[in-house]
C-alpha cells in the first residue's frame, strides 16, 4: 500500500513527529502542504499543529485530496493534556476530512509554544482581572516545553502499530 506523510508545522512539534512516523515507513512520500504529491497514496499520515482548535487553514486546503483514502490523523496542541480535549480536536479536523475518507486512528501530544505565546501570557499576569489566567496559562506553557518527547514519540508509534496495517 502506498503510503503518505503529510504534515504542517508551526513551531517544529508536528515536524518532529513526521520525521519519527518517516523513520517507521521510509518509503512514504514525504510532505507539507506547500509541496504535496499524496495522489497516489492510498493511506496518509496527516500531521497537524492545533490553530483554533482545529488545523491550520493551509492543511485544510489540501485535505479535499484525501478523497477515498484511509487518514490517521496526529498532531500537537499547545495547550491541555486530556485525552478528551485532544478528541475534540480530532473531532473538528475529522468533520473537515471528505465523506469518503476512512479514519483509521489518531494520535496527539502537547507541544511546546514560542516565546511570543509566553510574553502574551506573561502580560496577563501584570492585569488584576486576568492574573489568575496567565498564571495558570504559564504553568501549562512550563509543562508543553518538554513537548513532544521521545515518550510522545512512543505513543504516537504505538497507536500507529495497533491502528494501521502494512
Amino acid at each position: 500500500m502506498k503510503t503518505a506523510i503529510l504534515y504542517d508545522s508551526a513551531t517544529g512539534n508536528t515536524a518532529y513527529l513526521a520525521q519519527e512516523l518517516k523513520q517507521e515507513y521510509p518509503q512514504a512520500v514525504y510532505c507539507t502542504p506547500q509541496d504535496c504529491d499524496i495522489e497516489q497514496a492510498e493511506r496518509v499520515f496527516v500531521g497537524f499543529w492545533t490553530d483554533k482548535g482545529t488545523c491550520s487553514e493551509r492543511l485544510q486546503a489540501v485535505l479535499p485530496k484525501l478523497a477515498g483514502k484511509e487518514v490517521f490523523l496526529f498532531g500537537t496542541a499547545g495547550f491541555g493534556t486530556s485525552q478528551e480535549y485532544f478528541a475534540q480536536i480530532i473531532a473538528r479536523v475529522s468533520e473537515k476530512l471528505p465523506d469518503s475518507c476512512r479514519v483509521i486512528g489518531w494520535y496527539m501530544c502537547t507541544g511546546r509554544m514560542g516565546e511570543g505565546v509566553r510574553k502574551r501570557y506573561e502580560a496577563m499576569c501584570q492585569v488584576a482581572e486576568t492574573r489568575e489566567k496567565g498564571e495558570m496559562l504559564l504553568r501549562n506553557f512550563e509543562l508543553a516545553a518538554a513537548h513532544p518527547n521521545e515518550q510522545d514519540v512512543a505513543a504516537l508509534l504505538e497507536q500507529v502499530r495497533a491502528k494501521v496495517r502494512s
